[in-house]
């Protein structure tokens, strides 16, 4: 009898513990999901920015001490980029293809397309973004693009 009561002790201890891994994997899942629709709509207002012709608005989705690695620093810099883009009528097309982080900081993996407004395919690739949370809103802190 004195044995089988730690048994039972420990046995409830390491079911319950199952339990609460199981509700957290849960929560997890539910949370990235909900991350992931963020980000999805983060990158439509992106497309749309540059479909839109508006670099302030594209620039301002960065961070301020944002970089498109490995040349462009900051907020300003990375808006000429894009004006300059811009002007010359390029436009984007993006798939995030996994993400993973958590609530405040967010690193996606994707596909993308970058061409003339006309159709003409001027790059397809890869990009890594890495997202932070400012102010209740998803910002792009770090900006990379890898061609085929």
């Amino acid at each position: 009898m004195k044995r089988f009561f730690p048994m039972l002790i420990m046995s409830v201890f390491i079911s319950g513990c199952g339990h609460i891994t199981n509700e957290t994997e849960s929560k997890s899942e539910t949370d990235l999901a909900l991350l992931e629709n963020e980000i999805e709509l983060r990158l439509r207002e992106y497309e749309a920015h540059l479909k839109n012709g508006d670099s302030i608005a594209l620039g301002n989705m960065y961070m301020e001490d944002a970089e498109i690695i490995p040349s462009t620093v900051g907020r300003e810099n990375i808006i000429k980029v894009f004006g300059s883009m811009i002007r010359d009528s390029i436009i984007g097309s993006f798939q995030s293809t996994q993400l993973w982080g958590n609530e405040e900081l967010l690193v996606e993996d994707g596909t993308g397309t970058w061409s003339h407004i006309n159709g003409t395919v001027l790059s397809r690739g890869r990009y890594l973004l890495v997202w932070q949370k400012e102010n209740g809103e998803w910002k792009i802190l770090r900006d990379t693009w890898f061609p085929e």
